[in-house]
Parts: C-alpha cells; structure tokens; sequence
C-alpha cells in the first residue's frame, strides 16, 4: 500500500474488492481508503481509525468514513469493526484477527517522511469499539510498533466508554433485532450465556468481569505506542442514551482528567446511542473538526 498518495483506495461496504483492501476476517475487518490528493495537507490526520460499534452494519460505519473525507481528503483511513462474538473468543483469537491491520499501521507509521510525523485521530464507537482499540492496543505492544516521538494523535469517544451490566450488556446486544417476540428470544440466549461465562469464570478463578478491567486501561496514558498524558480525547455523549448511560461516560472521563488527559465534552441532549451524528450533524462534526484543529496545533 501507498501512503504517499501515488495509490487510491476505496472503502467497498458490500465486502467486494474495490481497488485493494484488507481484510482480518469475516467479523472483523480493516480496510484502507486513500484518495489522491495533490500533496499533503499539513493539519490532517495522516490516520484516521474508526472503531465501529457492536453489531454496526457497514453502510453506517461507511457514513462516517464519508463525513471524514468530506473533511480531510489526504487522509488514510482505516476501519475496525467490532466482533460480535469478540467476548467469548480467547485474546489470541482476537489478537490474531487484528495482527494484517497492525502490519499496515506499523507500514504507515514507518513511512511517514522525516520532519511530517504522524497524525493520527482515533474515533471510538461505544463499548464495542473501545474493547476493539484495546484489543489492537495488546498487539501493537506484542508486535514492538514504535512511533516518532513527536507524533500527534487524539481520540473521539463516541457514546463510550461506560461499565458494562447485566442489563446493558442485554441492551446492546439486542438493539439491532428487530421483532419483540426475537428479541425476547435473544434477550434469553444472551442471559444463558451471561450466566454459564460468569459460572465458568468463577470455576476458573478467572476475573469476573474482564470488560471493566479492560476499559480502564483505555485511561493508562501508554496504551499505543504514540499516546501519552499529552495526548487530548472528547467525549461525544447524551442522557437519552439507554445503553451507555451519561454517568458511566462522565465517570470515565473524571478518571481520564485524574491521569492527566486533556479532556473536552459534549452533550447531544436525549439523543440515542450512537445516533448523536445523524441527530445533530452540524453540532457533532463541528466538535470533531474544533477539536482536531486544537490537538493538531
């Protein structure tokens, strides 16, 4: 892949090959998108990672990618969705899954000229994308990734993170199915497995809930090779959002300004879970460009 722009890439939502992409896996996937832009725009991100949420379909993700490149055309872009069955799945599953994305971040961050470091914006959706940042988090780390020292990154934490409950977790997997008499039927399956994991956790000595220990790392100012204290996030959120509630985010942000981040917020009032872009887009779009012009500086 070229990321100098001598080489256009196109996101194809159906799974068909566009051009070139890259593929994980069936679940779980990462494709580039480059359009050719002559030269590169100093105050771009040069990355751009999108995070989808669970269960996200890829017309939807594919919005954002869109709105992005409205905004920053020289960037590349590279999609992560989130695994469904990511939960019940070894972290070597899921390591293995993310190492070709890896590979091409890796191949990115060593391209980059001398003197134009990278600039990378990481935008997160719900608590299945945050599981999947920490995720390809464990395999940079594993794989050695480094990154210049003056790189340049930030975070958009949309409608994330938030401890996980029985009932939440119920909600968001369920949100997508349409049908009551469905999605009681789901709602069933997922309580059974819920219980029969906690049940084998427990036989195992395993910790009980691992997802909360997972999202706490995301406040550990060396979770990728080019974050640290410095490194600025916002926190897209609403109280009408029944699946990660306002508190658990405010919570995880208080946690965020302990440690040292800079932090920002912004309210989307009773909008739904991740619905805050197609409820107020001018609002929403607005925040992410203000705050990538600020960390950029």
């Amino acid at each position: 892949m070229s990321v100098n722009g001598e080489t256009s890439r196109k996101l194809d939502p159906t799974g068909s090959r566009a051009g070139e992409s890259v593929r994980v896996d069936q679940t779980l996937s990462g494709r580039w998108r480059r359009d050719n832009v002559q030269g590169t725009q100093e105050l771009h991100p040069s990355l751009i990672i999108i995070f989808g949420w669970l269960g996200a379909k890829p017309p939807h993700v594919r919005k954002y990618a869109d709105a992005y490149r409205r905004m920053y055309p020289s960037s590349v872009q590279l999609i992560i969705n989130s695994d469904p069955l990511r939960f019940w799945k070894p972290l070597s599953v899921r390591e293995r899954a993310l190492e070709k994305a890896v590979q091409d971040i890796a191949g990115h961050l060593s391209n980059m000229h001398p003197g134009n470091p990278p600039r990378i914006l990481l935008h997160v959706m719900s608590n299945g994308g945050a599981c999947s940042l920490v995720d390809l988090a464990s395999v940079l780390r594993k794989k050695c990734v480094e990154a210049p020292a003056e790189s340049k990154c930030a975070v958009v934490f949309d409608s994330s993170p938030a401890p996980v409950t029985f009932a939440i977790m119920n909600r968001a997997f369920t949100a997508s199915i349409r049908g009551r008499l469905r999605r009681y039927l789901a709602m069933f399956l997922v309580s059974a497995v819920y219980v029969v994991t906690l049940a084998v956790r427990a036989a195992l000595r395993l910790p009980a809930k691992p997802m909360e220990r997972e999202l706490t790392r995301l406040n550990d100012p060396s979770l990728l090779p080019w974050t640290s204290t410095r490194t600025p996030r916002m926190y897209l959120y609403s109280s009408g959002d029944r699946i990660v509630p306002a508190s658990g985010v405010e919570g995880h942000a208080a946690g965020a300004r302990a440690a040292g981040f800079p932090v920002r917020m912004v309210h989307f009032g009773q909008s739904g879970h991740v619905a805050h872009a197609r409820d107020d887009p001018e609002k929403y779009w607005s925040a992410v460009r203000s705050f990538w012009e600020e960390a950029s500086r």
